[in-house]
């Protein structure tokens, strides 16, 4: 990986007070991390512990900023245009004839998010190729005529990068981009069960990973004097492409439930597969629960995001009004700089509050409780409640066992050894690694579990009641359900 360079806020001209407020603000709003960049420089970076500036976070679909990147890739050496019809360049996939207005669908249509379908192809439970899955599904409306977010049609993008290099689209991305610009060896993204990136979603990278592709846009295509991607690509791909100011509609069928409310941010345009904000000029790749890669050419910057939050709009809306100000404004100096120094070092997810210890804590201790039939796929818990030294939890899933230390007023991270299987980043419980705090209150005790390369923040809490122990489990952000009731008994 390699590094980009630093410098302090005030000497790139951005007053770092407002920087500072900016962050504090954040606190309120489930934000992970944040990296803001002026001229090429990194001004401000800031991650609330226990998430760490090493850890990859799930970038949702910021993925597909990545996706039409590759397309971009792909234009520029002449493999395809955007004109294409996307069944010409898939033409062995449908056995019979498609709707009409499927033979109609071209690459643009799919970076703009105008189709023409009305509603998203649920392809996770249909047993079919996921291709074959959204080629042979019926479009409503003529390609288009119209904005409407259909994530998954993202896939289409996917598998033509396939059809046309024999390559994943992160393999064919990897000597374009990734190597150029020194992008982490440990990003990653998920494959569907044809082993093509999931497209729409998936992509796990860090924020100084994020910030390396706004910065190619900013820099209209270049890095560091080389020409990566054509300055023409960056100019399309960054330009309204399609109007979205009915956007309200698409709420109202319900499409982004879970993802939050709109604000202007979300009815200001779209390019290819970057949604425009509300300064003018700026625009931005955006996933779910406010992972975000923010280009603001006007202003020579970008901030990325990564966060856990149910109302991304509220993520913006601090941004505008404590970024824009700042911007050459030397207002506070050094001073400033400073002042954002101390709030960048004290950022952390507060631990579980309450008392280390309860007088009957021994009774509970190391007592196996078996739970309930749950969606969680929760089957067994238990902890350890020693005279001394740190508390235990051991939590049972259809996963396996997770067995970690609990902070008290700190986190502690463990890797949990669950490893799951296929697409899952939307809807499993558990993950791989975690950061665990604990605390008493009154007779229940709270644990709190941050899954540090997820947006999840979850707390379960449990009250023990003789031979059995009832609680709830709940996540800070899901898909659908929030809450879980978690009920066990003692085993034998």
């Amino acid at each position: 990986m390699k590094s980009l360079k630093r410098a302090s806020a005030s000497s790139c001209h951005v007053d770092a007070s407002g920087l500072a407020r900016m962050f504090e603000e954040l606190n309120a709003h489930q934000v992970h991390s944040v990296m803001v960049t002026r001229d090429n420089f990194v001004i401000a970076e800031g991650w609330w512990k226990p998430y760490r500036r090493e850890y990859n976070h799930i970038q949702y679909s910021v993925s597909k900023s990545f996706v039409g990147t590759a397309i971009g890739f792909a234009v520029t050496e002449g493999i395809l245009s955007v004109e294409d019809k996307i069944l010409d360049i898939l033409d062995d996939v449908l056995p019979s004839e498609p709707c009409d207005n499927m033979k109609k669908l071209t690459v643009k249509h799919v970076l703009t998010m105008s189709t023409g379908h009305k509603d998203e192809r649920n392809m996770f439970h249909e047993g079919e190729p996921w291709i074959y899955s959204l080629l042979s599904s019926y479009i409503d409306e003529e390609p288009g005529k119209g904005f409407r977010y259909i994530s998954s049609s993202t896939y289409i993008l996917s598998a033509v990068i396939w059809k046309l290099t024999g390559q994943t689209v992160f393999e064919y991305l990897k000597p374009r981009l990734f190597e150029p610009m020194g992008f982490s060896e440990n990003i990653w993204w998920e494959k569907s069960p044809e082993g093509l990136n999931t497209g729409f979603n998936g992509f796990n990278a860090t924020a100084e990973d994020i910030t390396k592709l706004a910065l190619l846009y900013l820099n209209q295509g270049c890095w560091e004097g080389k020409r990566l991607l054509s300055e023409e690509w960056v100019r399309e791909a960054s330009a309204l492409q399609i109007k979205n100011e009915d956007n309200d509609r698409n709420q109202k069928l319900g499409y982004r439930q879970g993802f939050g409310t709109f604000s202007e941010d979300w009815k200001s345009g779209y390019g290819y597969l970057f949604w425009h904000c509300r300064p003018k000029g700026a625009y931005r790749g955006d996933g779910i629960y406010g992972q975000m890669c923010i280009v603001m050419p006007k202003e020579r910057m970008t901030i990325a995001i990564a966060a856990g939050c149910r109302e991304p709009r509220e993520i913006l809306d601090v941004v505008w009004k404590h970024l824009l100000p700042a911007v050459d404004n030397d207002t506070h100096g050094q001073e400033g700089d400073l002042r954002l120094q101390q709030v960048l070092e004290g950022l952390e997810i507060p631990a579980a509050k309450g008392k280390k210890t309860h007088p009957d804590q021994k009774e509970y201790s190391q007592k196996v409780y078996r739970i309930a039939q749950n969606d969680m796929g929760m089957k067994a818990l238990s902890f350890t409640f020693p005279e001394e030294g740190n508390p235990s939890v051991a939590i049972t899933s259809c996963k396996g066992t997770m067995e970690t230390q609990i902070g008290y007023g700190e986190w502690i991270e463990t890797d949990t050894g669950y490893d799951p299987d296929g697409f899952s980043c939307d809807n499993v419980v558990f993950f791989g690694q975690a950061a665990c705090s604990g605390a008493w209150q009154g007779d229940e005790y709270v644990l709190k579990i941050v899954y540090t390369r997820t947006p999840f923040v979850d707390t379960l809490r449990v009250r023990f009641r003789q031979e059995k122990l009832e609680g709830t489990y709940t996540h800070t952000v899901k898909y659908g359900r929030q809450s879980y009731e978690v009920m066990g008994i003692l085993q034998e």
